[in-house]
């Protein structure tokens, strides 16, 4: 009899120790400081964790809005619109799946009940009811991938550590089209573009030659040797700089890591020792005007703007710049002493301004506040011979 009391009590001890371990289980969580993927605009933040198993996975995404309080819904709702990766259904208030899918995790839960939580503390209202505020943590799971902590009311918590989602982004091209300023000769074409921050800029230069193939250098090279905005300075470990200055605007990069693509890939060797080839597109970057989609993957998605052709001047014609180029309030239009009709239309052949220049003007202002974001042409038209160049407005 005491045998077994002895025994009883040595259970009931285990018990308690195993009991004390699990309800000590707390609930893991994410500092707003590591988010890297935040959604909307405001001064309030939530943030919003999913977790799965198989494998044992945390995400977290923060979302940011104005006004006192919103619901779980709406959180999650804008999640799904904004990254595509994530999606949850439904049946009224009542949570049926969650799913993230990179092409490489593909995620759904497996479980059979449907917990989810405020800052640890188990939700008291459906997802479309329940109400969160500045500063709030929401954690959605099943059991497949909680501990519960009290049997009675069903109280789970998710221990896995939370990993930041990694933002979408693209990287931004431009067409070969589109390419304003050509240099070199040949049947063979590459784009070369330049990621500024500062403000955020991105240039693009074509290079045009003969050889099957050439070195990311020999393109900069050329670059730098015709156009005299653009340069950039050796470095012990690659390029130390790359800088712009066209008069109106001055760019250098200002970030501690350099970094280069070809057709949107991280290039595997140094930009001296990099071929490329007909239809290559060179993008150039920092981290200080990158987005981190992984672990040391950047992608540049600053909209890429063709750099005006402010050295080629067609045989016979007038000359003509434009600068800034992009422009922003406005533009000016260098005439070099010449007289004719400058015209600007967009690429509808809609006409927005015609100004008449006489012999000794030096240049115009046009007013580009008022034009709607896009490419326009500017043409200058004197004793039937026309020059155009392409006028970028951001």
């Amino acid at each position: 009899m005491r045998l077994k009391n002895f025994t009883l009590l040595v259970l009931m001890g285990l018990f308690g120790l195993f009991t004390t371990n699990l309800f000590a289980q707390e609930d893991a969580s994410i500092d707003p400081a590591n988010i890297r993927y935040w959604i909307g605009e405001g001064d309030n933040e939530v943030i919003f964790i999913a977790n799965w198993n198989n494998p044992d996975t945390a995400l977290a995404w923060g979302y940011r809005f104005n006004g006192n309080t919103l619901m779980v819904k709406d959180v999650m709702d804008a999640v799904a619109e904004t990254d595509t990766r994530f999606d949850y259904t439904a049946s009224g208030s009542i949570i049926s799946n969650l799913t993230f899918n990179d092409g490489v995790l593909d995620l759904a839960l497996v479980g059979g009940w449907w917990m989810y939580n405020v800052n640890g503390i188990t939700a008291g209202n459906y997802f479309d009811a329940q109400p969160v505020v500045n500063g709030d943590v929401i954690k959605v799971g099943d059991e497949s991938c909680g501990i519960i902590t009290d049997f009675e009311l069903w109280t789970y918590v998710w221990t896995k550590e939370v990993a930041a989602v990694y933002p979408l982004a693209e990287e931004a091209t431009i067409d070969p089209s589109e390419i304003l300023c050509w240099i070199g000769e040949g049947e063979n074409e590459v784009v070369f573009a330049v990621n500024w921050n500062n403000p955020d800029t991105c240039l693009a230069w074509g290079y045009r030659f003969n050889t099957p193939a050439v070195q990311v250098k020999e393109v900069m090279d050329a670059i730098a040797e015709k156009d005299g905005r653009f340069a950039y300075v050796p470095g012990d470990w690659g390029v130390a700089d790359i800088t712009y200055n066209s008069g109106a605007l001055h760019l250098a990069l200002a970030g501690m890591y350099w970094l280069f693509n070809v057709n949107g890939i991280m290039a595997p060797y140094g930009y001296d020792a990099m071929p490329v080839q007909n239809g290559d597109f060179i993008k150039w970057g920092d981290e200080s005007c990158a987005t981190e989609i992984a672990q040391w993957t950047y992608v540049w998605d600053t909209p890429v703007i063709p750099v005006a052709n402010n050295t080629a001047v067609s045989e016979g014609a007038s000359e003509l710049s434009v600068y800034p180029n992009p422009a922003v309030s406005f533009a000016m239009v260098d005439l070099a002493g010449q007289a004719g009709t400058v015209v600007v239309s967009d690429l509808q052949g809609r006409v927005l301004d015609v100004v008449q220049v006489s012999a000794g003007s030096q240049a115009i202002r046009l007013e580009t506040a008022s034009y709607e974001a896009g490419i326009y042409l500017v043409s200058m038209r004197r004793d039937g011979d026309v020059k155009t160049v392409k006028l970028i407005v951001q």
